[in-house]
């Protein structure tokens, strides 16, 4: 199997795991802020992360840090306006509006890194969008903050795959990984602070601090991991396409907790599975 044959099953299994985090994380969300959540997750990935790849950060630090920060930061930022918007709006409005990522993305990646841009790659991102608003049976009446939010945050995804696609071709991919999760958790740790009544309160509570662990573990250092991997090996338009498929996994995943799909949402789900097949 080739590093791109490994990179596309990877990347997938990866987003299909982000769509299971959902429920678990909704659940920790009762118990702690989100602010909170984030710094936690964040900062232990970021102290297991180093002691797992040590070796080859104290090697490549001094190249890659400053890569790894800014990309931190830019994924720090997505995540906060993520945050904000769906206080502001529905979710179904933020998902589809994240979802914008997939058309934006290749146009930064050609200006940043000069990568390819061609008509089929526009086509195939504009036709996955479209099945992303079918599916999260979005509902734009009152177009409002929540919405705009949604669209920055969109950007700051899309910045990040191209960010990523420029950045780690020519940088130790674990050093670079471990920077950015530390340039995220100082991001989080400013607004736990500025935000949120930071405190270790919430970690005291064996059930919150499992799966806090669960999240720093799995849904961050193993699934940031496969992106960061899939990105040296694949288009990051490939990328931010197989990225749409976060909201289809979770609603498979809710489908078994009593979640029903109308006949739009899954013609969205099929357009959006043609686009990936012929990306």
């Amino acid at each position: 199997m080739s590093h791109q044959e490994k990179s596309f099953f990877l990347l997938i299994f990866a987003v299909f795991i982000w769509g299971a985090s959902f429920l678990p994380t909704q659940w920790v969300l009762k118990y702690i802020n989100s602010y909170e959540l984030l710094f936690y997750r964040f900062l232990i990935a970021s102290l297991v992360f180093f002691v797992i790849a040590r070796k080859d950060i104290l090697i490549h630090y001094k190249k890659t840090y400053f890569y790894g920060l800014i990309t931190g930061f830019c994924m720090a930022l997505a995540f906060i306006f993520q945050t904000i918007a769906l206080t502001h709006t529905q979710s179904s409005n933020v998902a589809f509006l994240t979802g914008l990522e997939g058309i934006i993305a290749p146009f930064l990646c050609f200006f940043i890194s000069k990568a390819k841009l061609s008509f089929k790659i526009f086509f195939l991102a504009l036709l996955a969008c479209f099945g992303m608003f079918l599916f999260s049976d979005a509902n734009f009446n009152n177009f409002g903050k929540g919405e705009y939010l949604a669209i920055i945050c969109a950007f700051f995804f899309a910045l990040l795959v191209a960010l990523n696609d420029k950045f780690l071709k020519s940088n130790d991919l674990n050093t670079f990984i471990f920077f950015q999760f530390l340039g995220s958790t100082i991001i989080y740790l400013i607004s736990a602070l500025s935000f949120a009544n930071l405190s270790i309160i919430p970690i005291s509570n064996s059930k919150v601090l499992m799966l806090i662990l669960i999240s720093a573990l799995v849904f961050t250092i193993f699934c940031f991991f496969a992106q960061n991997y899939a990105q040296k090996h694949l288009h990051p338009s490939k990328v931010a396409l197989i990225l749409l498929l976060e909201p289809i996994s979770a609603g498979i995943l809710g489908s078994f907790f009593g979640e029903t799909f109308t006949i739009l949402q899954l013609l969205g789900a099929g357009l959006i599975l043609i686009a990936l097949a012929f990306s």
